[in-house]
């Protein structure tokens, strides 16, 4: 029993520390030997992981992104097939720039369940978000088919990358989809403005012009 109490304070001591200096550099690394994870309430742990990351998309503060990548990087190690906790810290790793640790658990995310729409998403936000639209829509399309088709955000940003390619029929389906999930008067007049477009006028044609 005793035994187990130094245990566990070491390991406290380990994640509230350790993981501040690792985090230095974007990353976390651990000596895994030396934690036991067992001794972790893993529940209050992703409370406060979730908290952090909170904080930081309300404040851009690389603080809490660094702290929440620590206790997600935990979480995968209680459980590594929890995919919440792997798709969480690969969006810290994508908040922080750290693109091959980002796709690393995007893609750790995938093997465990290819067709988690969660996974997908976040995974397309992330190429989005570097202007891969190639990629970005097919990991869209991903999380559209396992169960996010009526997310309004997921429709419209399919909508607005088959705009980007001059697929202009494929766009207005999807402007069209979530309007008819969330009304807006901006959407309607992008699906009149399809309608009624040339390609020669459309953003993808002009691009490639330049």
């Amino acid at each position: 029993m005793i035994y187990k109490k130094i245990i566990f304070i070491l390991t406290m001591f380990t994640y509230l520390f350790v993981p501040a200096l690792a985090v230095q550099k974007g990353i976390v690394e651990f000596d895994d030997k030396r934690i036991d994870y067992t001794v972790i309430n893993a529940d209050t742990l992703l409370q406060e992981a979730d908290s952090y990351f909170d904080k930081y998309e309300e404040t851009n503060e690389k603080k809490y992104v660094t702290t929440a990548m620590a206790k997600y990087y935990i979480l995968t190690k209680i459980n590594p097939l929890d995919i919440y906790s792997t798709i969480q810290l690969a969006r810290t790793y994508d908040a922080t720039k750290k693109d091959r640790y980002a796709k690393k658990y995007f893609n750790i995310g995938l093997e465990i369940n290819k067709n988690d729409p969660y996974t997908n998403y976040y995974y397309a936000e992330f190429y989005n978000s570097r202007c891969d639209y190639k990629r970005a829509l097919r990991y869209y399309k991903k999380a559209y088919d396992s169960g996010y088709s009526e997310l309004y955000d997921l429709n419209l940003k399919i909508a607005t990358i088959y705009e980007k390619f001059a697929d202009l029929s494929k766009a207005k389906y999807y402007y069209e989809k979530a309007n008819s999930i969330k009304y807006s008067d901006n959407i309607k007049n992008k699906i009149v403005e399809i309608e009624t477009l040339n390609y020669d006028k459309s953003e993808y044609y002009g691009s490639k012009k330049q």
